[in-house]
């Protein structure tokens, strides 16, 4: 596994170093810090479960998700998303806690969680390529690329949670 921070000038080289081809990223011009991660994995034992990459801020308590903005898996170009199946992370997780929907739900009921999983694909071993950023007013850069958490949760073909693993941080 691979964590780099970078900036909208080396943006697109950091993902180049961490396997995404050349010209194949792009990514939110409003954004100031991404944070590119790359996991690889062997192993799953069921195939036709889909895995998805999260990174949080592990600053704060409970660890925030941050925003994904896109990646690139073993299958090409992946994208972001975000499964109300994903809130049940919380109550089974406490490093997950940050996921819950109460926190991000305004006065009005509506959740402003972002997507915050990148599609890493199926099977039983590949590598996914995500690039991440924080959401939220003024954001605070991270300086050291170990101050995230990066976690993959395994997601049966019915969109249900099995499991999720703390892979770093």
């Amino acid at each position: 596994m691979q964590v780099r921070l970078a900036n909208p000038q080396t943006f697109g080289a950091v993902a180049v170093q961490l396997g995404v081809p050349f010209g194949a990223s792009t990514h939110n011009p409003a954004v100031q810090q991404f944070v590119v991660v790359r996991v690889q994995w062997s192993g799953n034992p069921r195939q036709s479960d889909s895995l998805q990459l999260l990174v949080l801020d592990g600053r704060l308590t409970p660890p925030r998700p941050l925003a994904a903005d896109a990646g690139w898996n073993s299958a090409g170009k992946t994208g972001s998303l975000w499964s109300t199946a994903y809130e049940s992370l919380a109550e089974h997780y406490d490093w997950l806690a940050g996921v819950a929907a109460a926190n991000y739900t305004d006065t009005a009921g509506r959740s402003r969680l972002p997507a915050a999983a990148v599609h890493a694909g199926t099977g039983h071993a590949g590598t996914v390529t995500g690039w991440y950023w924080q959401w939220g007013d003024d954001p605070i850069d991270f300086s050291d690329p170990h101050e995230v958490i990066v976690a993959l949760v395994d997601v049966d073909d019915a969109g249900e949670i099995r499991w999720a693993r703390r892979i770093s941080g």
